[in-house]
C-alpha cells in the first residue's frame, strides 16, 4: 500500500511539473494555442486595404454613427478636431437612475443615449446634440435592457435588446419603425448596418443578417451554442466576430458561408471566451480574450499572428491608429501595442477597464471602472494630457468639432477651451536715422 501511495505521489508531482512546464511554455509563447478550420477561400486580405469612410446622408455631415465609429470597429475618427483642454457646455442625466453602459452615437445633430437600470428598466433617449434638449424618449420595463450601443443608418436607429428583439426607430422622432422578434433568444450584440443589411448575434450562438428594406432574414449562421455578445466587424466581403465558445469566425457577409473558424485555447487547454468586438486593420483581426490576452489573427487565413498577455480579463474592444493597438484590461492596465508584432510600446496604470478606447487627434481616451474617471493619453508616448472625474464604460466620441463623454449616470457635451490670445506686439522703434526733410523745388 505504501508503494502505491509513493507511486501515486510521484505521478501527481510529475503531472504538476508537466502542467507547470506547459503553462510556462504557453506564457513564453513557445507554441500556438489556436487551431483553424477553413471554408471558402478569400483571394486577398481586405483588412490590409484602406478602410472606407462611414456612409452617411449628405445632410448628416461628420458623425459617430455606430459602436467603435466605423464598420472595421477601429475606434478612430479621423474627422474629429476636438482636443483638450475642454470645458463643459451642458450636462444630461440618465433617466430612471440608469447606467450608461453603452457607448454614445450621434448623427445629423441627434445624440442617442441608451441607459440600463436593474429595477427601473431601460431608456433610449434622443437629444439635440447642440443644446442638450431631449427630443424623444422610449422607456422599457426591466427585461428589455439595452446592454449595447445602437447603430444609425439613413435616419434609422437600430438596437438589439435582451428580451429577444431587434428594434428599429426613426432617429428624429423616436417612433418605432419596425422590429424583429426572436422569441426566447436574448441578444446584446451591438448591430452594424452596411449596404442595406443589419448584422447582429444572439445568446443562442446564431449570427443574423436582415435586409433593412424588406425586413426579412438574408441568412443565419449557427456558431455552436455559445453566446455571441460582441459585435461584428466588416470588410468589403467578410464579417468577423467572436463567441463565448472560444472561437473567432470569418463569414461571407452576403451568404453567411464559413471562410474560417479559429478555436483558441488557454494555458490549460481551456477554451477562451470572447466578449470583445474585433477590430480590423493591417491585414489582422484583433480581439480581446477573457483569459487576459489580446489576440491578432490573419484576416484572410485565420492564422494566429500574435498574443499579448495583459493584466486581467480583456472585455474591451481594441482601438487601432497608425499601426498601434490600444486596449485596457480588468487588472487596471491600459496598453499600446504594435499592430505588426503585438509588442508592448507603453502601458498606463489605471482602474479596471471594461470600456473600449477611442482615438482622435493623436490622443487616445480611456475610462476606468474604479475610480470612475476618463483620461486622455498621448497616443505616441502614453503621457497623460487630460483627466475628467467621470466615465466608467465608454469614453469620448465626436462628430467633428463637437465632443461628448459618457459618464456613469451623466453625459456631457465638451467644447475646446480657446487658447489665450497673445498680446499684440508693439512695433519696435526704428534704429535708422531720420531722413532730412525734402527741400522744396523752389529752394526754400
Amino acid at each position: 500500500m505504501r508503494r502505491v501511495a509513493i507511486a501515486g505521489g510521484v505521478l501527481a508531482a510529475l503531472a504538476a511539473l508537466a502542467a507547470g512546464a506547459g503553462y510556462g511554455a504557453y506564457k513564453l509563447k513557445l507554441f500556438s494555442s489556436s487551431q483553424t478550420e477553413r471554408g471558402d477561400v478569400v483571394t486577398r486580405n481586405e483588412a490590409a486595404e484602406p478602410a472606407p469612410a462611414p456612409r452617411r446622408p449628405p445632410s448628416a455631415g461628420a458623425s459617430w454613427p455606430m459602436f467603435r465609429y466605423d464598420e472595421r470597429r477601429t475606434g478612430f475618427n479621423p474627422r474629429a478636431v476636438g482636443r483638450p483642454p475642454f470645458r463643459i457646455r451642458w450636462i444630461g442625466k440618465a433617466p430612471s437612475l440608469g447606467y450608461l453602459e453603452a457607448g454614445l452615437v450621434v448623427e445629423d445633430n441627434v445624440l442617442v443615449v441608451a441607459t440600463y437600470a436593474k429595477r427601473h428598466g431601460s431608456d433610449l433617449v434622443g437629444v439635440n446634440a447642440e443644446t442638450g434638449r431631449t427630443l424623444w424618449r422610449r422607456h422599457y420595463r426591466h427585461g428589455t435592457n439595452f446592454a449595447n450601443s445602437p447603430a444609425i443608418d439613413r435616419g434609422r436607429l437600430y438596437i438589439s435588446t435582451r428580451d429577444g428583439h431587434m428594434r428599429v426607430f426613426d432617429l428624429r422622432t423616436g417612433r418605432l419603425a419596425w422590429q424583429v422578434n426572436l422569441p426566447g433568444d436574448p441578444t446584446e450584440s451591438t448591430p452594424v448596418v452596411s449596404r442595406g443589411i443589419v448584422y447582429f448575434g444572439q445568446f443562442s450562438g446564431h449570427m443574423n443578417a436582415y435586409d433593412v428594406r424588406t425586413r426579412r432574414r438574408v441568412w443565419r449562421y449557427r456558431a455552436g451554442r455559445q453566446n455571441i455578445a460582441g459585435g461584428v466587424a466588416l470588410t468589403r466581403t467578410t464579417a468577423y466576430f467572436g463567441t463565448y465558445g472560444g472561437s473567432v469566425y470569418a463569414l461571407n457577409r452576403f451568404n453567411g458561408r464559413l471562410r474560417w473558424k479559429t478555436t483558441v485555447r488557454g494555458a490549460r487547454a481551456n477554451l477562451v471566451p470572447f466578449y470583445s468586438t474585433p477590430a480590423l486593420a493591417g491585414g489582422k483581426v484583433v480581439i480581446g480574450g477573457n483569459d487576459g490576452s489580446v489576440y491578432a489573427f490573419d484576416a484572410r487565413t485565420g492564422r494566429q499572428r500574435w498574443r499579448f498577455d495583459a493584466q486581467g480579463y480583456v472585455y474591451a474592444s481594441p482601438a487601432i491608429w497608425r499601426g498601434r493597438v490600444f486596449i485596457g484590461d480588468f487588472g487596471g492596465g491600459f496598453h499600446a501595442l504594435s499592430l505588426k508584432t503585438g509588442r508592448r510600446l507603453w502601458s498606463h496604470q489605471m482602474g479596471p477597464v471594461l470600456g473600449s478606447a477611442t482615438v482622435m487627434r493623436n490622443i487616445v481616451y480611456a475610462s476606468s471602472l474604479r475610480p470612475p474617471r476618463t483620461v486622455g493619453l498621448s497616443a505616441r508616448t502614453g503621457r497623460v494630457l487630460w483627466r475628467f472625474d467621470d466615465g466608467q464604460y465608454s469614453p469620448i466620441v465626436a462628430d467633428g468639432r463637437q465632443v461628448w463623454l459618457a459618464g456613469r449616470r451623466r453625459f456631457y457635451r465638451l467644447t475646446m477651451v480657446a487658447p489665450p490670445r497673445r498680446p499684440a506686439r508693439r512695433a519696435a522703434p526704428s534704429r535708422r536715422p531720420a531722413k532730412p526733410p525734402r527741400r522744396a523745388r523752389d529752394g526754400r
